[in-house]
């Protein structure tokens, strides 16, 4: 299992910051589409709660998702996961997503922590999932950051 960070400051409240991520129908407003992600969608009910599920869309697999922990305005986690049968590709994706929200006096400190588990020959790529998925944290955390202070 791997584990990184990406955090930023926002300069927003953390109860417009959570708000943001638990509006799952609301991320195709300030998330655009990448290599890794599309849309996400099959939300099971709306607002979110601990064991909410969805289905995040990628190009090339999708993933099932829930919510794992939700303590308004400061935590909130997701864990995803996927088999990936391409090929020269087999493996599961396993993912633990959190974000901590912490209250500073510019704003709000964001903290994504990922950690991520593969399996089968999906094993053998670990550095290059590590590294997409690592950059595509840091893409969800800056458009979030410049979309909430755009507005």
């Amino acid at each position: 299992m791997r584990i990184f960070r990406v955090e930023a400051l926002i300069k927003r409240s953390p109860e417009t910051v959570f708000q943001l991520l638990t509006d799952l129908v609301g991320y195709a407003a300030w998330l655009p589409p990448s290599s890794l992600y599309s849309q996400i969608t099959e939300i099971s009910e709306q607002p979110v709660q601990v064991g909410t599920t969805y289905l995040d869309k990628g190009k090339t697999y999708d993933m099932r998702g829930e919510v794992t922990k939700y303590k308004p305005y400061t935590r909130l986690a997701f864990h995803q996961s996927s088999f990936i049968n391409q090929p020269g590709a087999r493996g599961e994706l396993d993912m633990h997503i959190r974000y901590m929200l912490t209250p500073k006096e510019e704003g709000t400190r964001v903290l994504r922590t990922c950690e991520i588990r593969t399996t089968d020959l999906l094993a053998i790529f670990q550095p290059f999932v590590i590294r997409s998925i690592r950059k595509e944290s840091e893409r969800i955390v800056q458009r979030m950051k410049w979309y909430l202070e755009a507005r």
